[in-house]
């Protein structure tokens, strides 16, 4: 048994350094040199009850120094139930870049929530670009101006990095840290020419290129997957993507402030897992059995049952490589002082791994305060 799990623990971690490797090897590249272009762009902020978050959103959306010309900015109101219509209709009287659509409760959900708001913005935006944004979420004043920048003429989509605003909390401290690592792997997954995730709240693509693919056709049903199932669509496709690492373009939103919300954003955001590109599911699969095996034999060892140390060889490289790829990604994301947090982290990685991984074969919970129980399309 010791000697299967030794061999298990081998083969998944060290796939696991060879896919460092090739992180590492993303993370270096660099894009060629941009000519600043300024596309038309409609920016969809999909809202649900969110009065007291809004005004600082709609504040930073008003700020932006894009050309007011090629800027449109599409508040979709999700059928809330509180002050959320008034104040965006209240912005759409006093600047003309603001347009509002609201959206009813459905007799029947047969896609979910967000990609059902988001699909009504679509409909009627102009831009050749469409950036999303969150309800909950504030951009610098040159966020789109960044963003569109990386629009080369082959890149299809663009994705930016989400930071949490206040982490003076333990809680704060690890979803910011955790929002750091997740930009970090995203872009290096890109850099190395690979579509595994992104994060939908600082998410752009070409309208003509959605459409081209099929929007959100595969996993439309599900909570999730209005950034990391379209991304991969346009990778699979055929198009380019892009990472944009300029510290101008991230947004910041305000994360989870107890473990339970922290646990049930991780059930929605994990939940389209099941739906990516068999070879990623195959990755994590393999990543996992070696994740796991590490787990197992450290118990052992823990327990007395063997006196072997040889399980942290693989583990010690595989932490060491994964700490210098995140502080050298959180280094070029502007990011700074997250070193002490990376090697622990990274030791502590193959738990984490392993508690969260099987997320992806829940159902998503509750959303917004309704259910998210979605039946199939006549």
């Amino acid at each position: 048994m010791l000697i299967m799990l030794e061999m298990v623990q081998t083969a998944g971690l060290g796939l696991a350094l060879l896919f460092l490797a090739v992180l590492a090897w993303g993370l270096r590249r660099r894009a060629g040199v941009r000519e600043p272009g300024t596309p038309a762009v409609s920016v969809l902020v999909a809202a649900r009850n969110e009065e007291t978050a809004l005004p600082a959103c709609l504040t930073a959306l008003a700020a932006q120094d894009y050309p007011p010309d090629k800027t449109e900015f599409i508040l979709l109101d999700d059928a809330s139930t509180d002050r959320t219509g008034d104040l965006v209709r209240a912005w759409a009287e006093r600047d003309a870049r603001f347009r509002v659509v609201r959206l009813e409760e459905p007799e029947q959900r047969t896609v979910g929530p967000k990609k059902r708001a988001l699909i009504a913005g679509l409909a009627v935006c102009r831009g050749e670009i469409v950036l999303v944004t969150d309800a909950d979420c504030v951009a610098g004043p040159r966020w789109v101006r960044r963003m569109m920048e990386c629009f080369e003429p082959e890149v299809a989509a663009v994705a930016g990095a989400v930071r949490s605003r206040h982490n003076r909390s333990w809680m704060g401290k690890l979803t910011t840290f955790e929002g750091v690592v997740n930009a970090v792997l995203n872009a290096a997954v890109i850099g190395a020419g690979g579509a595994l995730s992104c994060i939908g709240s600082n998410f752009a693509y070409r309208r003509e290129a959605f459409h081209a693919v099929g929007g959100f056709d595969r996993g439309a049903r599900s909570v999730s997957g209005d950034d990391d199932l379209l991304l991969q669509k346009f990778k699979a496709a055929g198009y380019r993507v892009r990472f944009c690492f300029d510290p101008e373009a991230r947004v910041e939103t305000d994360g989870p402030e107890t473990a339970r919300a922290y646990w049930s954003r991780k059930r929605r955001h994990l939940s389209a897992g099941k739906r990516y590109a068999p070879h990623w599911i195959a990755l994590a699969g393999l990543l996992y059995l070696g994740c796991l095996a590490t787990l197992l034999l450290a118990a052992g060892w823990a327990l007395g049952l063997h006196p072997e140390l040889r399980f942290l060889a693989g583990w010690g490289a595989f932490s060491l490589g994964l700490a210098t790829l995140f502080h050298r990604g959180a280094s070029r994301l502007g990011e700074s002082g997250w070193w002490p947090w990376s090697l622990p982290a990274a030791f502590l990685f193959p738990l984490y791994f392993v508690l969260l991984q099987p997320l992806t074969l829940l159902a998503a919970p509750a959303w917004k305060g309704r259910s998210v129980t979605m039946k199939a399309a006549a």
